[in-house]
């Protein structure tokens, strides 16, 4: 089922994730550069989730909503001056980047290690509120790449969910 062969697989989601990362935190520095954020990162991201399912021969089109979901959480707003407004800004968006999962779960056909993927995907949503509220690392990018980790490392992956 899965072996050694996968390794260049699971190292193209990886490589799909880098790349939506470094996309995802240079669309936050100016705004005429948000669409690498809203559209190619997001992109990258649910076309890798689409070929590995393609290769692993469990392709369905929902896959292709994890698109949707990436991208219209991506646009969602996100910065505030207030505690409770950053609080509620980011959570909304981490739930938004969370449906991007759903889909995926969806497209597998809601598998049941799927529901521990979505809940996993929840609670580390949950660090990338708390990143985001605190900002404990005072830098603007690395924030956002970790913002980006937290909420998108399982999706090139659903694939490989059994």
């Amino acid at each position: 089922m899965f072996g050694p062969e996968d390794i260049w697989l699971v190292s193209g989601g990886f490589l799909a994730l880098f790349i939506a990362i470094v996309l995802y935190m240079m669309g936050g520095t100016t705004p005429w550069k948000k669409f690498l954020r809203r559209y190619v990162g997001a992109f990258v991201l649910a076309s890798s989730t689409n070929v590995i399912m393609l290769v692993k021969q469990c392709w369905d089109w929902h896959a292709l909503l994890i698109y949707v979901g990436l991208a219209v959480a991506f646009s969602l707003p996100y910065g505030s001056d207030t505690f409770w407004g950053k609080l509620s800004q980011r959570a909304v968006f981490a739930i938004g980047v969370v449906s991007a999962g759903v889909f995926g779960a969806w497209a597998m056909g809601w598998p049941a290690f799927g529901w521990g993927i979505l809940g996993l995907q929840l609670v580390v949503g949950l660090g990338s509120v708390y990143l985001g509220v605190r900002n404990p690392y005072k830098n603007a990018p690395l924030e956002q790449g970790m913002i980006c980790l937290l909420l998108t490392f399982t999706i090139p992956f659903w694939g490989f969910v059994g």
